[in-house]
Protein backbone atom coordinates (compact mmCIF):
# COMPACT_ATOMS: atom_id res chain seq x y z
CA UNK A 1 0.00 0.00 0.00
CA UNK A 2 2.78 2.41 0.90
CA UNK A 3 4.41 1.70 -2.46
CA UNK A 4 1.46 3.39 -4.18
CA UNK A 5 1.93 6.53 -2.09
CA UNK A 6 5.61 6.68 -2.95
CA UNK A 7 4.87 6.08 -6.62
CA UNK A 8 2.17 8.79 -6.61
CA UNK A 9 4.56 11.27 -4.99
CA UNK A 10 7.31 10.49 -7.50
CA UNK A 11 4.94 10.79 -10.46
CA UNK A 12 3.62 14.09 -9.12
CA UNK A 13 7.18 15.39 -8.70
CA UNK A 14 8.24 14.30 -12.19
CA UNK A 15 5.10 15.69 -13.85
CA UNK A 16 5.56 18.96 -11.96
CA UNK A 17 9.16 19.15 -13.20
CA UNK A 18 8.12 18.32 -16.77
CA UNK A 19 5.41 20.99 -16.63
CA UNK A 20 7.81 23.65 -15.41
CA UNK A 21 10.33 22.77 -18.11
CA UNK A 22 7.60 22.79 -20.79
CA UNK A 23 6.60 26.26 -19.63
CA UNK A 24 10.22 27.42 -20.01
CA UNK A 25 10.40 25.80 -23.45
CA UNK A 26 7.27 27.65 -24.55
CA UNK A 27 8.60 30.93 -23.15
CA UNK A 28 12.02 30.52 -24.77
CA UNK A 29 10.53 29.41 -28.05
CA UNK A 30 8.32 32.50 -28.21
CA UNK A 31 11.31 34.72 -27.31
CA UNK A 32 13.32 33.17 -30.12
CA UNK A 33 10.93 34.48 -32.78
CA UNK A 34 10.81 38.04 -31.52
CA UNK A 35 12.06 40.39 -34.22
CA UNK A 36 14.02 42.76 -32.00
CA UNK A 37 16.28 40.03 -30.58
CA UNK A 38 19.81 39.98 -31.97
CA UNK A 39 21.49 36.83 -33.27
CA UNK A 40 23.94 36.46 -30.37
CA UNK A 41 21.00 36.42 -27.93
CA UNK A 42 19.26 33.84 -30.13
CA UNK A 43 22.30 31.58 -29.73
CA UNK A 44 21.81 31.72 -25.95
CA UNK A 45 18.12 30.91 -26.37
CA UNK A 46 18.96 27.90 -28.54
CA UNK A 47 21.28 26.56 -25.83
CA UNK A 48 18.64 27.14 -23.15
CA UNK A 49 16.00 25.43 -25.30
CA UNK A 50 18.27 22.42 -25.78
CA UNK A 51 18.83 22.20 -22.03
CA UNK A 52 15.12 22.45 -21.19
CA UNK A 53 14.14 19.89 -23.83
CA UNK A 54 16.84 17.57 -22.50
CA UNK A 55 15.45 17.77 -18.96
CA UNK A 56 11.96 16.98 -20.23
CA UNK A 57 13.30 13.90 -22.03
CA UNK A 58 15.28 12.85 -18.93
CA UNK A 59 12.21 13.13 -16.70
CA UNK A 60 10.05 11.22 -19.16
CA UNK A 61 12.73 8.51 -19.19
CA UNK A 62 12.78 8.65 -15.37
CA UNK A 63 9.01 8.04 -15.24
CA UNK A 64 9.33 4.66 -16.95
CA UNK A 65 11.28 3.20 -14.02
CA UNK A 66 11.66 5.68 -11.14
CA UNK A 67 12.76 3.07 -8.61
CA UNK A 68 15.86 2.19 -10.65
CA UNK A 69 16.57 5.75 -11.81
CA UNK A 70 16.25 7.51 -8.47
CA UNK A 71 19.67 9.15 -8.82
CA UNK A 72 18.20 11.45 -11.47
CA UNK A 73 16.50 13.32 -8.62
CA UNK A 74 19.85 14.16 -7.02
CA UNK A 75 21.47 15.03 -10.35
CA UNK A 76 18.64 17.45 -11.08
CA UNK A 77 19.41 19.54 -8.02
CA UNK A 78 22.90 20.46 -9.28
CA UNK A 79 21.81 22.55 -12.30
CA UNK A 80 18.95 24.01 -10.26
CA UNK A 81 21.36 25.31 -7.63
CA UNK A 82 23.88 26.58 -10.20
CA UNK A 83 21.21 28.34 -12.28
CA UNK A 84 19.73 29.98 -9.21
CA UNK A 85 23.12 31.16 -7.98
CA UNK A 86 23.83 32.76 -11.36
CA UNK A 87 20.32 34.21 -11.57
CA UNK A 88 20.50 35.67 -8.06
CA UNK A 89 23.20 38.12 -9.13
CA UNK A 90 20.63 39.97 -11.23
CA UNK A 91 17.84 40.13 -8.64
CA UNK A 92 16.88 42.64 -6.00
CA UNK A 93 16.15 41.68 -2.39
CA UNK A 94 12.52 40.46 -2.52
CA UNK A 95 12.86 38.44 -5.76
CA UNK A 96 16.15 37.06 -4.42
CA UNK A 97 14.45 35.80 -1.24
CA UNK A 98 11.55 34.32 -3.22
CA UNK A 99 14.01 32.61 -5.54
CA UNK A 100 15.89 31.11 -2.61
CA UNK A 101 12.59 30.01 -1.03
CA UNK A 102 11.44 28.20 -4.19
CA UNK A 103 14.89 26.68 -4.68
CA UNK A 104 14.81 25.32 -1.12
CA UNK A 105 11.29 23.99 -1.66
CA UNK A 106 12.14 22.17 -4.88
CA UNK A 107 15.41 20.75 -3.59
CA UNK A 108 13.53 19.49 -0.52
CA UNK A 109 10.93 17.82 -2.76
CA UNK A 110 13.65 16.09 -4.78
CA UNK A 111 15.55 14.91 -1.69
CA UNK A 112 12.33 13.62 -0.11
CA UNK A 113 11.60 11.71 -3.32
CA UNK A 114 15.10 10.27 -3.36
CA UNK A 115 14.82 9.29 0.32
CA UNK A 116 11.46 7.57 -0.27
CA UNK A 117 12.82 5.62 -3.23
CA UNK A 118 15.91 4.56 -1.27
CA UNK A 119 13.76 3.50 1.67
CA UNK A 120 11.53 1.45 -0.62
CA UNK A 121 14.61 -0.13 -2.21
CA UNK A 122 15.96 -1.13 1.20
CA UNK A 123 12.63 -2.76 2.13
CA UNK A 124 12.56 -4.72 -1.10
CA UNK A 125 16.13 -5.93 -0.56
CA UNK A 126 15.39 -7.08 3.01
CA UNK A 127 12.32 -8.99 1.82
CA UNK A 128 14.41 -10.76 -0.80
CA UNK A 129 17.02 -11.89 1.74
Amino acid sequence: MKNKYIQSYIYFLAILSISINLFYIFELFSDFFMYEIKNNYKEVIISALALEISWVVIFIWFLFDPFKRKDILLLTTIPMVLANILNNYTLETIPLLLNILFLTLFISLYFIGYYLLRKHEAKVETKLC
